[in-house]
């Protein structure tokens, strides 16, 4: 038999899984396919594999959360194997249903096939758990849903943990997956739901979403509407009934039909009137005891839907609060809630005002309580009829059948008004009771009913008390009997303090606001009116006035009065009928008037008047009052106000007894305020305010009361305060419009006047009559004062004067008005000297001077009136003799040359005019300070007056006053006034060792003439170094005045003809110049001459030709010469040597002497030519500078000018390089230390053995004489020539290649031109200079070649010296100087390492060589040897 062996298992078939009919969850495999669900991989056709089960898809879900509600539970299964026919699949922890056990119908969804595969029901356990049979084998993969009903829990459950399992195959218990998705929004079964809402048996807490209630009407008693709006989160099944609690108060009896209304949505609520009515009951289940509505609803509700309904009941007749409501429901685990108070829209009947709040809160019952109450009375005068009107206000309305009572109380007793029924107008109170001694009035609300918040009004009448004094405050209260709150307790009735706007049954006290009385002339004995003007607070008279008044007016004193008591005074104007008879009755005694008051005088003002004739004496407004009797006034009697305005002309009226008035002024209206009589128009005035001159005075006047003829007018204080006459005392004639109205006494002639010159009195007696308001005037002739004065304050009076009632009435003496200015009255302006200057011609001693007076009066002089002349004292120190006929102008004075007075007449002189007077005198001799000059008028009070004197200026610096005299000294005087006004000093160069010109400039204030001896010496301190050119002590000047001056003699000029001695004499003029060893005399053909000291003292010119003479020893042109025995010259026809100072050399002063007379006010200029040091013996004074700088003073002999230090200017200074005015430069003598001023050097190449050119370039401030050594050292590494020491040919600067040929250099050696010499050992370049090198700071450049070394090295510290530089032979024949850093070296160059000062670098220059950087240029800079450039190819 065959062996048991190991059979071979099929690895390679795998099988179908068929196609993928869509995707997850929804994929579903060919249900053919051997493999429906997963892969199937090699292997799987192995003996007895199996696959391990497994639930794919296990979810469960619900459609509602709603507690009790039937819920449909769904459920989606698949699995990874089929189930076979007769399994159970087991649905666990469905837990917590109403459902009961039973056999659940199950449904297929979505057409999964779920029936064929499935029974279509399943035993279910109220403990949670649902069993399924398999019907038929599964297919793998395929997805299965079912669903069935169970029965929610009635309260709140979460979600379950439920859980799948099957039999016989060995699936797993594992738990199901809940829908964790949002149901879809408007799903039935939810409220807004949200992602676990469909969680199977979840259950959410019912509640209500909502409760809202509010009221239409909070008045007390009246129907009250309730509105009610509610909203739950889960449906209401039908049936389920509704508790509203909390509605207490209410007077509605209990029902169990009340009806329920469902209005539709308004602005209120927008809850469903259709919904709303579908769902509740009509009609509900009202308990009054607790205030509690029941109601049921009859179809299911919707979750979420507002519903809304209301009732009516009625509020209690007490206010009361907002009630608490609340909202239950008899479902299981509903919990009941508070409403809350919508803050509705009232009734429209219902008026609400700002402190009304929270009156659509349930039940709330507003506190009936008053708003307002006043009372207003129609009058409040004394003895008169006043209606009350009383408006009162409640915030309830009050309805006809609510039996409402009202009460004022507090009205006194004191009213005259008897007690009994009273009428009440208004529509709201019925007939009223009136207690007068109670003060109550009492009325029934019952003609019609009224709203809240209306005001009411009630008007009753009663009569005012008659005496306002008696009056005592009072407080008036209102009252209703309605149910109100008062604290914390019911009251029935409320009361309320009643707000009087005026005081009710208060009087006003009667009084005069209003009196006021003037006049229509203040003028004394004028007829008069007097105008009054009355109103009162009150009427006084009228039907509802029920007292007989009297007015009196008082104090009417200062007139004629009106006869006997008790006259009837007649009264006139719009007022006067306000009073009986349009009179008043005349009390002589008490000065009054009485009138007995008929008509009403408060409405308008009460205007009468009436005449009277005014006083003649003066008088204030006497004091006025008026009374009244018949009621109390507030005042016994009234001080009448008084018309304080100022009265209006009396145009075209004049004279007293027409009542004239003019020239009012303030309070002349005031009643009986009477003027006193004067003049009220008295001017004065003048024609003429000269002093001296014939005057007119002007009188004006105006009276206030007729002068009758025979009356007599003063005009007084007419002045002369210096005494003089203003006219003969005696009759004088009067002039002006009026002047025949007038005379000098009551027999003389009309037109005069009494003048009394002592007194200075002028009387007039009145010959015709003068009116009150009428302007008369006249004038009269007078001579005015001498001198000046003020105006006269002349004074005007009048006596005599009977008009009217009165006799003998005088016009008190008053100061005239006097016309303003110089129209004054006797003003007469002082005499003075307004302008008063004198100026001369010349300062200058013993000089003709013309001296001009200007002067000026303030008054006219002459003219017939006087005649004057003019004084001047205090000429002095004129040498002009005295004389009686002295010329002034075209008129003769006399002169005193002792006290220095001239006096002459003048002419007539405008006032306010310039008057030119000119006079000649002589000079003094010596120098005179100014004298003081006075002036003088005669004749009228002129004071003297100080001249003026007028500056002279010369020399463009000082003025000199008249009769000042500048100039030298004389016998007993001390200083001198001549002065140098302008000293000005400067150099051209600071340059050492060069050519330096001195200029100096001068001016002087005084003529410097040749006859004084004149030497103008300029002092250069004796320490500084000076060469001045010169010939001996002669130095040569030069400048545009160098002529003007000579030198310490006149110099003969002499013409060289042969070769008398050995030096070099060109056929030119030359200067021929004797040192002083001894005398000598020569003659000739041209004349004689006089040698004193080696100087030509004289010389006499006889003719032309040649002179001869022999001196002792020669210098020409500054070289002593050896001479042969004879010497041949020939004179210059009288030429003689000017442009020469003489200077001396031991104190280095420079002596000019003018050979003509020097001007002043002249500017005079020379130069002098000094060779600047370039050494000196005691060195530097420092670094920089050689020499500094000193004061350098000017002076004068022969006429005296002291020493002073003269100014110096740089306008003679030359632009030169370093040199500058800022640091003194321009200073004489100041020289700057010899110094490069340029000291560069570069090279063209860095490369290491290659040929180098050294490029140089320098410049100096000091003149390089010829011969002096240039030397450029410590050119380190440099290679030169094979030789140690060699010349070395200089190229220019530019190429480097080129030679030089401006022969400035030559070599040390050989003295090759434009050449060095190189010392190879001190690598150092030697040049001498070969011509001597400028004064101008001009650069020097030059180039020459050297071998670079083949080592690299940094830059060489190269160094340039000049040694050997001459100076000019004055300061030492062997001092020299060197430009030189080391202390140590001498007058020649040594190769000392240090020598001379370093060079400064090129390190900006950038070479044309490959590679070169800034800096490369820098002198013998080389580079490390090295490949630039290394390619190979």
């Amino acid at each position: 038999a065959p062996q048991r062996s190991l059979m071979r298992r099929d690895f390679s078939t795998v099988y179908g899984t068929g196609t993928v009919g869509g995707l997850y969850p929804f994929v579903k495999y060919s249900s053919s396919a051997v493999v429906s669900y997963g892969d199937s991989a090699s292997g799987d056709a192995y003996p007895l594999k199996v696959y391990s089960p497994a639930w794919v898809v296990k979810k469960i879900g619900q459609s509602t959360t709603y507690p009790s509600k039937s819920n449909t539970i769904m459920v989606t299964v698949a699995t990874s194997v089929p189930l076979v026919s007769g399994s159970t699949v087991t649905i666990s922890g469905l837990t917590g249903s109403a459902t009961p056990d039973s056999t659940l119908t199950l449904a297929d969804m979505s057409s999964s096939g779920f029936g064929s595969y499935f029974s279509t029901s399943g035993t279910w356990s109220q403990s949670g758990t649902l069993a399924i049979t398999v019907t038929q084998d599964t297919v793998a993969g395929t997805q299965y849903m079912f669903s069935f009903v169970l029965v929610n829990p009635g309260c709140p459950q979460g979600p379950l943990n439920i859980s799948i399992a099957t039999s016989p195959l060995c699936f797993p218990v594992v738990p199901m997956c809940q829908d964790m998705a949002a149901p879809a929004a408007g799903a039935p079964g939810f409220y807004y739901p949200v992602p676990g809402d469909a969680q199977a048996l979840y259950v959410k807490t019912p509640s209500f979403l909502s409760f809202s209630v509010w009221q239409k009407n909070p008045y007390p008693g009246f129907a009250n509407v309730l509105h009610f709006e509610f909203a739950t989160n889960v449906n209401l099944p039908r049936n389920t009934l509704l508790t509203v609690a909390g509605l207490t108060g209410s007077q509605t009896a209990d029902s169990v039909l009340l009806p329920l209304a469902f209005p539709a949505a308004d602005t209120d609520s927008t809850a469903s009137q259709t919904v709303s009515q579908a769902t509740l009951a009509a009609v509900g289940m009202w308990f009054q005891s607790n205030g509690t509505l029941v109601l049921q609803t009859i179809a299911e509700s919707a979750a979420g839907a507002f519903m809304r309904f209301n009732i009516t009941l009625v509020n209690p007749l007490c206010c009361q609060s907002a009630r608490a409501v609340t909202i239950s429901t008899n479902m299981s685990c509903f919990q009941s809630v508070p409403a809350s108070w919508r803050n509705a829209t009232l009734d429209p009947s219902v008026v609400s005002q700002s402190g009304d709040v929270f009156e659509y809160a349930p039940l709330f019952v507003r506190c009936p309580a008053w708003r307002l109450a006043t009372v207003v009375p129609s009058s409040r005068y004394p003895c008169t009829d006043s209606k009350l009107a009383l408006a009162f206000q409640l915030n309830v309305p009050v309805r006809v059948t609510d039996g409402v009572i009202l009460t004022l109380s507090g009205l006194g007793s004191d009213s005259l008004t008897p007690s009994g029924n009273m009428t009440i107008t208004g529509g709201v109170l019925d007939q009223g009771y009136w207690n007068l001694s109670a003060g109550t009035l009492i009325s029934s609300a019952n003609q019609r009913s009224t709203a809240a918040y209306e005001i009411l009004s009630a008007n009753f009448t009663l009569i005012n008390p008659s005496d306002y004094s008696q009056y005592l405050a009072r407080i008036l209260f209102v009252a209703v009997n309605v149910c109100s709150r008062v604290g914390n307790s019911l009251a029935s009735s409320i009361s309320f303090n009643v707000t009087q706007v005026q005081a009710v049954l208060q009087t006003d006290a009667p009084i005069f606001n209003l009196a006021w009385i003037g006049q229509r002339s203040a003028w004394p004995s004028a007829s008069n009116t007097i105008t009054v003007s009355l109103q009162t607070n009150q009427p006084l008279f009228g039907s509802s006035f029920r007292c007989v008044v009297t007015v009196t007016l008082s104090g009417l004193s200062g007139h004629c009065g009106f006869g006997s008591d008790n006259a009837v005074v007649p009264l006139f104007g719009t007022g006067a009928s306000s009073f009986s008879q349009s009179g008043a009755n005349w009390s002589a005694a008490s000065a009054s008037l009485v009138g007995r008051v008929v008509s009403p005088i408060s409405s308008s003002v009460t205007v009468f008047s009436f005449n009277v004739t005014n006083g003649a004496v003066g008088q204030p407004s006497p004091i006025l009052t008026l009374s009244a009797s018949g009621v109390r006034f507030q005042l016994s009697t009234y001080a009448v106000p008084k018309d304080p305005s100022i009265l209006i002309d009396t145009s075209g009226v004049l004279g007293s007894s027409f009542g004239a008035m003019y020239q009012g002024v303030p309070r002349d209206a005031e009643a009986l305020r009477i003027q006193s009589p004067q003049f009220l128009t008295r001017g004065v005035s003048q024609d003429v305010y000269w002093p001296g001159a014939s005057n007119t005075i002007r009188v004006t006047f105006m009276a206030n009361i007729d002068l009758q003829p025979g009356a007599i007018v003063m005009i007084s204080s007419l002045d002369y305060q210096d005494g003089s006459s203003g006219a003969a005392s005696g009759v004088i004639s009067l002039g002006g419009s009026d002047a025949l109205r007038f005379s000098s006494s009551m027999t003389a002639n009309n037109g005069t006047g009494s003048w009394d010159d002592v007194s200075k009195v002028l009387t007039v007696y009145v010959r015709s009559g003068l009116l009150a308001g009428a302007t008369y005037s006249f004038t009269f002739g007078l001579m005015n004062p001498r001198c000046g004065q003020p105006a006269s304050p002349v004074c005007i009076r009048a006596r005599g004067i009977a008009v009217g009632c009165a006799s003998n009435v005088l016009i008190p003496r008053r100061i005239m008005d006097t016309a303003p200015g110089d129209s004054a009255p006797l003003l007469v302006r002082a005499p003075v000297i307004t302008v008063a200057t004198l100026v001369h011609s010349t300062p200058f001693a013993a000089a003709s001077n013309q001296l001009t007076l200007v002067v000026q009066s303030s008054v006219p002089l002459g003219f017939g009136w006087f005649s004057p002349s003019l004084t001047l004292t205090g000429l002095t120190g004129s040498t002009t003799a005295s004389t009686a006929s002295f010329a002034v102008g075209g008129a003769v004075g006399s002169w005193n040359r002792d006290t220095g007075t001239l006096i002459f007449p003048l002419s007539n002189l405008t006032q306010n005019t310039n008057y030119s007077f000119s006079f000649t005198l002589q000079n003094s001799a010596c120098n005179q300070l100014p004298p003081t000059v006075s002036v003088q008028l005669s004749t009228l009070c002129f004071q003297p007056r100080v001249v003026n004197p007028v500056p002279f200026y010369t020399c463009n610096l000082q003025g000199t006053s008249p009769l000042e005299v500048v100039g030298a000294p004389c016998v007993g005087q001390v200083g001198s006034t001549a002065l140098f006004t302008q000293k000005l000093i400067g150099q051209s160069t600071p340059y050492p060792g060069c050519t330096n010109t001195i200029t100096l400039s001068f001016t002087v204030n005084v003529p410097l003439p040749v006859s004084a001896s004149v030497v103008v010496t300029v002092d250069f301190v004796n320490s500084l170094a000076m060469d001045v050119s010169r010939l001996n002590d002669n130095a040569l000047l030069t400048g545009p005045n160098s002529s003007v001056f000579y030198g310490s003699t006149w110099v003969v000029g002499l013409q060289v003809l042969d070769a008398g001695f050995n030096c070099s004499c060109p056929g030119s003029m030359n200067s021929l110049v004797f040192t002083p060893v001894g005398n000598d005399t020569g003659s000739g053909a041209a004349g004689v001459y006089t040698l004193v000291n080696g100087m030509v003292a004289s010389w006499t010119i006889t003719s032309g030709g040649s002179g001869y003479m022999v001196p002792p020893i020669v210098t020409l042109n500054g070289t002593v010469c050896s001479r042969a025995a004879s010497l041949t010259a020939q004179m210059s026809y009288g030429a003689s040597l000017t442009s020469r100072g003489q200077w001396n050399a031991s104190n280095n002063m420079l002596s000019l002497r003018p050979r003509i007379d020097l001007q002043p006010c002249t500017s005079y200029t020379v130069s002098i030519t000094v060779a600047n040091p370039v050494a000196l013996p005691g060195g530097p004074a420092s670094a920089l500078v050689l020499q500094e700088a000193q004061a350098v003073t000017i002076a004068s002999t022969g006429v005296p000018i002291a020493a002073s230090e003269m100014s110096y200017s740089s306008a003679w200074l030359s632009q030169l390089p370093g040199v500058s005015s800022a640091q003194g430069d321009h200073r004489p003598m100041r020289v700057h230390a010899p110094r490069f001023l340029v000291k560069t050097i570069g090279q063209s190449s860095p490369f290491p053995g290659a040929t180098n050119v050294l490029r140089v370039t320098f410049s100096t401030n000091v003149l390089v004489s010829s011969g002096a050594r240039i030397a450029i050292a410590n050119l380190a590494g440099a290679m030169g020539v094979v030789l140690p020491r060699t010349d070395l040919a200089l190229n220019q600067l530019a190429d480097g290649a080129t030679p030089l040929a401006d022969n400035n250099f030559r070599s040390e050696l050989g003295s090759t031109q434009n050449a060095g010499t190189w010392y190879d050992c001190e690598k150092a370049l030697v040049m001498m200079a070969n011509t001597g090198l400028n004064c101008a700071g001009t650069p020097y450049n030059f180039s020459f070649p050297v071998q670079n070394p083949v080592a690299p090295q940094p830059c060489a510290p190269v160094r340039i010296n000049i040694t050997g530089i001459q100076g000019s032979a004055w300061y030492g024949p062997n001092l020299q100087a060197q430009i030189t850093a080391a202390a140590s070296l001498r007058s020649t160059w040594l190769p000392v390492p240090d020598a001379g000062v370093l060079m400064d670098h090129d390190l900006a220059t950038v070479l044309a060589v490959q590679g070169a950087v800034a800096g490369d240029a820098c002198a013998l800079r080389v580079w490390p040897a090295a490949f630039l450039v290394k390619s190979v190819s």
